[in-house]
């Protein structure tokens, strides 16, 4: 699950929540802001974690452990729709609902999707900047969604409509035309384009902006520690997506792996 290229994003990611200051964060009694974490969405564990498993089996024991640890689910879409699939079916078989995120089809294709998850989507929304991503490259059609694109999705989805993938002016103003019910600012962890700037540094630029115009601000990418929760959380972040260390923790501990690494890394 490297990065793009170089792997600069990714890279920059990380080392922003270390080199954004924010004095705020060294007051006292700030836990009241600590965003609540979520496992963020991951598929492709031929592809992208070295096929230490089957994708079902991947998604039934990270979606355990996020249940055994009181958190949120997210699964995430891709090519063979198997892995959109086992991700719905890990929430059917554990008897929870989660956030599905859903990559930029055309709409037609989006409807179809969100009828095999209606069922256990708690959220449901658009990966806005996959339409670029290379290991989906030349397998499917993605595309580059419009405003008008992401109105229709709200406005059929009958669960909180979220917009994922946010980081550029240009994303910006399209959240400000759709208005979703959720925002995720995110550089989809590195994996889309190289060279790009650290997430902490475009939350603290847009949150303020984009707070005015959805109903809960979540971030995504390079968060490892309580520290770099609690930066989030004063930037006005309600949830937090944890992604690769939640892989690892669950390749190495299975249904236990979530709460290890919570215990190990956000308490």
């Amino acid at each position: 699950m490297g990065g793009l290229g170089l792997g600069e994003t990714f890279i920059n990611n990380v080392a922003s929540w270390e080199q954004l200051s924010l004095p705020e964060t060294e007051l006292e009694g700030l836990d009241c802001l600590i965003p609540d974490l979520v496992v963020a969405p991951m598929t492709g564990v031929e592809e992208n974690m070295g096929n230490p498993c089957s994708e079902a089996q991947f998604h039934f024991q990270m979606v355990a452990g996020a249940k055994q640890a009181g958190i949120l689910s997210s699964i995430g879409d891709g090519v063979p729709d198997f892995k959109l699939q086992s991700g719905a079916e890990a929430l059917r078989k554990n008897r929870v609902q989660g956030a599905v995120f859903l990559k930029p089809y055309p709409n037609s294709n989006l409807f179809k999707r969100y009828e095999w998850v209606q069922d256990v989507a708690q959220f449901c929304g658009v990966d806005i900047d996959a339409y670029q991503i290379v290991t989906m490259k030349g397998k499917t059609v993605l595309e580059k969604k419009s405003a008008a694109d992401l109105i229709e999705l709200k406005q059929t989805f009958k669960v909180p409509f979220v917009v994922k993938g946010v980081a550029t002016e240009e994303e910006i103003q399209l959240v400000e035309a759709v208005k979703p019910d959720v925002v995720v600012v995110s550089n989809h962890g590195g994996r889309v384009s190289d060279h790009g700037e650290g997430i902490a540094f475009v939350l603290h630029r847009y949150a303020d902006r984009l707070r005015k115009v959805c109903g809960e601000l979540w971030v995504d990418g390079g968060i490892r520690s309580r520290k770099h929760c609690v930066k989030a959380g004063v930037m006005g972040a309600k949830r937090v997506l944890i992604g690769r260390p939640f892989i690892q923790g669950t390749l190495k501990w299975k249904e236990d792996g979530v709460s290890r690494v919570i215990q190990e890394n956000y308490m």
